[in-house]
């Protein structure tokens, strides 16, 4: 027998998962050709890996449109620390994935500001979380995209955003089912890899000249399930940034991962260690600050 709670949440998320077609098709069509202009400027950019404990969230700022990745846990602070940067209107935001450490953040970064997209997997997870994610997008009439390798989205003249996978994510594995944004600003690139593990990592690996990319967001907070040297050799950052919480009780992040990093030659930088890390940039040379 199903309550009428379990049966209105099943309603609810049935209705919005009938409308993916129409979202993909949507995006499509009003997307099929998106073009930017080459580097040559002095505009400032800011990418802040936030300190939202063992999750992920990334803000990043340009002259024009904002874009947020992952708000972390119900409990990361996450709209304290965007209303204290000033923030009103959030243009884009990626939902990498369904884990709670990843999407329920969110749910008051729905609340507090003006959003004009949310770009999602479109893998269903059965948490109440989840559900509160889905309700509040469908109550505040946010546009709801289906987010698949290709994809692109505008930020500013000199910067914009590239989805690299997923292709056909499962239900099965959400971590794979991860969004991989790969972020341009100006000439300086950023790569945000959700929780992709090892077998995704190998997808987006048979076009590893996508990968370069000056910045790493490491994938699954430094686990070892991810990070395999290919794909860090395939991206060879200059800088990596490693998201998760102090004494956080997976061991995030396990020291394979970290030997690998150093055999990469890659300057390391954890939320566990440094708190907020907000990288600096002209589109040509960057600055990371630490708290």
């Amino acid at each position: 027998m199903i309550s009428s709670r379990r049966h209105a949440w099943v309603l609810r998320t049935l209705n919005l998962f009938l409308l993916l077609p129409f979202f993909i098709l949507s995006s499509c069509e009003e997307n099929e050709n998106v073009f930017f202009v080459p580097a040559d400027t002095e505009d400032q950019y800011e990418i802040h890996f936030i300190d939202v404990g063992q999750g992920d969230a990334i803000f990043i700022s340009t002259p024009d449109k904002n874009l947020l990745v992952d708000g972390g846990r119900h409990d990361s602070n996450i709209t304290d620390y965007l209303l204290s940067l000033d923030i009103e209107k959030i243009d884009f935001v990626i939902a990498t994935h369904p884990h709670a450490d990843h999407i329920a953040g969110l749910i008051n970064v729905f609340y507090d500001f003006d959003i004009g997209e949310v770009l999602d997997p479109g893998v269903v997870h059965t948490t109440y979380t989840f559900n509160q994610y889905l309700s509040t997008i469908e109550v505040y009439d946010i546009p709801f995209t289906i987010g698949r390798k290709g994809m692109e989205r505008v930020l500013s003249e000199h910067a914009f955003f590239k989805l690299l996978h997923p292709v056909n994510p499962s239900d099965d594995h959400l971590n794979n089912a991860s969004i991989v944004a790969h972020v341009t600003l100006g000439e300086v690139t950023v790569l945000l890899t959700g929780d992709l593990e090892k077998e995704g990592e190998a997808e987006v690996l048979q076009e590893p000249h996508l990968l370069a990319s000056d910045i790493l967001k490491v994938g699954h907070h430094g686990s070892n399930t991810s990070s395999t040297m290919p794909f860090l050799e395939a991206v060879d950052p200059d800088v990596s940034v490693i998201q998760c919480g102090q004494d956080n009780p997976y061991g995030h992040p396990h020291g394979p991962v970290l030997e690998r990093l150093a055999a990469i030659g890659t300057d390391v930088y954890r939320t566990d260690i440094h708190g907020h890390i907000v990288i600096e940039t002209d589109g040509e040379e960057y600055t990371v600050h630490t708290e």
